[in-house]
């Protein structure tokens, strides 16, 4: 299964739509069941002692989902603006440089840009890798510029450039780095299972006690079908933004800066 998703990431667009379809699926499941059971049986009890406990517990599952997404994307979001900042500083530091070595290093800082913005236009975890490993090479022709021009870069500024151009290229670096390590942080699989797993019985139980009670309100049951539906595309969303949300959203100062550069 994990092979399956690794090479099809098409799927990340449509598994809030997986969980909320199956959730459909157990809630009419859960009231045919229970319909089944009512003309089957003299007294049936709805079993709303047991259910709650569930309920209570799908609700955590889902609220320690949400707060997982939404401090993943408010890192993410953060490293993307410090990633554009830094990139900033450095090309406007490089006029420390030679003119020649000046053309030089912002060429290389505009490949590393484009090959930024296009990181994530992808089908594959294998194509991830292979834009990580370009991005990665271009970091160290940079590394390997700057210090060269550093070292041959006029009297007049030379001290600046290594003052100032050195801890800007070292911040650059590293910024760069934790962006790929962080893009790796997911949570644990066994936990979307387990919330896969909570919302169907959830909603096969909803199903059963509906008819049990003969209380089929489909008004208030749509209502909670569409917010379920909502909060599980507002986690995925947070979870996989590169792949969810519309890609000049969330490239917007990486655009921001190309234009200005150009």
């Amino acid at each position: 299964m994990q092979y399956f998703l690794e090479n099809h990431l098409y799927i990340v667009n449509y598994a809030f739509l997986i969980f909320f379809v199956t959730i459909v699926i157990f809630l009419i499941m859960g009231l045919l069941y229970g319909r089944y059971r009512v003309s089957h049986s003299e007294k049936l009890v709805a079993g709303d002692s047991l259910a709650r406990p569930i309920y209570g517990l799908t609700a955590l599952v889902l609220a320690f989902s949400f707060s997982s997404a939404n401090d993943h994307f408010d890192k993410r979001m953060s490293l993307i603006r410090d990633q554009a900042h830094v990139l900033k500083q450095v090309y406007k530091s490089s006029y420390y440089l030679s003119s020649t070595d000046q053309l030089i290093v912002q060429n290389t800082l505009k490949q590393i840009l484009v090959q930024r913005i296009t990181k994530y236009e992808i089908k594959s975890l294998s194509d991830l890798s292979k834009n990580n490993d370009a991005l990665e090479d271009s970091l160290n022709n940079l590394n390997e510029e700057i210090n060269k021009a550093i070292a041959r870069a006029p009297a007049s500024t030379k001290d600046l450039a290594d003052s100032v151009l050195r801890p800007q290229l070292t911040h650059l670096i590293n910024a760069f780095q934790e962006g790929t390590i962080n893009e790796k942080r997911h949570p644990p699989q066994i936990i979307d299972r387990f919330l896969f797993s909570l919302l169907s019985i959830g909603a096969f139980i909803s199903g059963y006690v509906m008819a049990a009670k003969k209380e089929e309100e489909w008004f208030v049951t749509s209502l909670y079908l569409g917010l379920m539906g909502l909060a599980l595309y507002v986690i995925f969303a947070l979870e996989y933004p590169h792949f969810i949300n519309s890609p000049e959203l969330l490239n917007t100062d990486f655009l921001q800066l190309q234009k200005a550069w150009q």
